[in-house]
C-alpha cells in the first residue's frame, strides 16, 4: 500500500488517472445523479470535479493507494474548508466555464453540510473510491482499515459523510455510526455524519 502524507505530492499525472478512475466509481452518487442528469455527461463532469477535489487533497491530505492503482482512500482534516479559490488552483479550472450549471448544482446539493459537526481532531474519509471493475474485491475495506490504524497511532479520530444508505451499511460493517443527518429538499438527499466508535 503506498501513502502520501501531508508535504508530499502526487503528480499531476497521477491526479488525472485517479480522478478519471473517481469519474467512473462515482457515476451514480447521489448528489453527482441529482445534479447531471446525462450519464456520459455525468462521467466526464465527475472526473473533473474529483480533478479539483484530489489536487486540492494533494500535498494536504492522506493519499491511501492500493498497491495496483485500484483504489484510493483520501483523508482530510475535518475543519480544512475549501472554498472557491481552491477551483481556481486546479489545473482543470477551466472546467467550471463548461459545467458551471452542473457545479453549481453539485456544490447547492453539498451546502447544508457543516463540518463543525465533527471534533476537531477528526479526519474524513474524503473521498474513497475503487475503479469499477475492481469492487467487490474487499479494496476499499482494506484501504479505510489500514489507513485507520496508522492515522490512530497519531491520536486521530474518524468521521465521514455519506449520501446513499447503502454506503451507510457498509460504513457501519466498519465501525462508524450516524450521528445526525442534514437535507438537501431540492434534489431528495440526505447527508448523513457518520463517526468510528
Amino acid at each position: 500500500m503506498r501513502i502520501i502524507r501531508p508535504g508530499e505530492k502526487l503528480t499531476r499525472q497521477e491526479l488525472r488517472f485517479f480522478a478519471n478512475m473517481a469519474g467512473r466509481a462515482y457515476l451514480n452518487d447521489p448528489v453527482h445523479t441529482y445534479a447531471t442528469k446525462n450519464p456520459a455527461r455525468r462521467e466526464k463532469f465527475v472526473s473533473h470535479f474529483m480533478m479539483e477535489r484530489l489536487n486540492t487533497s494533494n500535498g494536504e491530505d492522506y493519499f491511501y493507494i492500493d498497491d495496483e492503482n485500484r483504489g484510493v482512500c483520501v483523508w482530510r482534516h475535518a475543519h480544512n474548508e475549501y472554498g472557491v479559490l481552491d477551483f481556481l488552483k486546479c489545473p482543470d479550472w477551466l472546467y467550471l466555464y463548461w459545467f458551471w450549471p452542473n457545479t453549481l448544482r453539485t456544490l447547492s446539493a453539498y451546502a447544508p453540510l457543516d463540518v463543525h459537526v465533527f471534533d476537531e481532531n477528526t479526519w474524513l474519509i474524503s473521498p474513497v473510491f475503487v475503479a469499477p471493475e475492481h469492487q467487490g474485491k474487499g479494496i476499499a475495506t482494506a484501504l479505510i482499515q489500514k489507513s485507520m490504524e496508522d492515522l490512530a497511532k497519531k491520536g486521530c479520530t474518524f468521521g465521514l459523510e455519506a449520501q446513499d444508505e447503502g454506503n451507510v451499511r457498509f460504513y457501519e460493517k466498519l465501525g462508524f455510526r450516524v450521528i445526525q443527518t442534514a437535507d438537501f429538499t431540492k434534489g431528495n438527499l440526505r447527508h448523513y455524519y457518520m463517526v468510528k466508535e
